[in-house]
């Protein structure tokens, strides 16, 4: 009998739930489990020897307990420094969200004029804008930094009038430059894509990483999906404040069946290479 299929996901807070709710109403495995590190959070700030210690723990416990079959960092600044360094280190399957949404960029953009928004650090190590070249090398790349933004989203306070108005003015100033395409570079941006959807202009493409992500996990489960999505089994951790956590998910829109909740297990709560930075 063939062992049930798992993903696991992990990322700094809520932003890659938008991985898991794709994957999930794909009904691409039978088990998702997934990892929010607040206690950790914002990634975005962060260099890769930061990184590495703090997302290790997660990627172990995922293979020893999990008995994931493959592993999504669904966050773009893991993505864009830490990749080769796991892949190397975890006999699996480990994918990111930074090659998948440049290639779908590549294909929907009509003027290759590409907008990447994203952390700081993923915007510095310049891996959107290597990917998109190596995918299509006449594009041409812009890239945006919005920490606030995804403070508010993290918080669970992005849609209010002041930040509507300023993601639509940032959007329209994109448009106005002949930009026709936004890659989400960020999870926490994908996972409200929705609203992008509605503030940006006509002829404005939004590109969502968890879409583009599933499909190539999908490549990798050929005989999935089995069974509908309510069959599925969906736990989630949390390494920091489960209570915040909690209540931000609440106010996200997400359609996700039950689920278990449950804090990151204490004796990895910090990780034994991990400090607080």
């Amino acid at each position: 009998m063939t062992r049930r299929k798992i993903i696991g996901i992990i990322d700094s807070g809520v932003g890659g739930l938008s991985v898991l709710e794709t994957m999930y109403r794909l009904s691409l495995a039978e088990e998702i489990v997934y990892i929010a590190d607040p206690f950790y959070f914002p990634y975005g700030e962060k260099s890769k020897e930061e990184l590495l210690p703090i997302v290790r723990p997660l990627l172990r416990f995922l293979v020893e307990v999990g008995k994931a079959d493959v592993i999504v960092t669904a966050c773009g600044t893991v993505s864009s420094l830490c990749l080769p360094d796991l892949r190397s280190e975890f006999p699996l399957p480990i994918l990111g969200i930074l090659e998948p949404a440049c290639r779908e960029a590549v294909k929907v953009t009509v003027r290759k004029k590409i907008v990447v928004l994203a952390t700081r650090a993923t915007i510095r190590s310049g891996s959107f804008r290597e990917a998109l070249q190596i995918a299509d090398d006449s594009v041409e790349v812009y890239e945006e930094a919005w920490p606030e933004f995804i403070e508010a989203v993290e918080q669970g306070n992005f849609d209010t009038p002041r930040w509507r108005q300023w993601v639509g003015e940032q959007l329209r100033f994109f448009a106005e430059q002949g930009i026709d395409t936004a890659i989400m570079g960020c999870t926490h941006f994908a996972l409200i894509s929705r609203f992008f959807e509605e503030l940006a202009p006509a002829g404005f493409v939004i590109v969502n990483p968890a879409c583009a992500c599933a499909q190539e996990v999908q490549a990798l489960f050929p005989d999935y999906p089995l069974s509908p999505c309510g069959d599925q089994r969906l736990r989630i951790f949390v390494r920091g404040d489960l209570t915040h956590f909690q209540q931000v998910l609440s106010t996200l829109p997400l359609v996700l069946g039950d689920f278990e909740l449950s804090l990151f297990p204490s004796a990895l709560a910090l990780g034994s290479e991990a400090r607080c930075v």
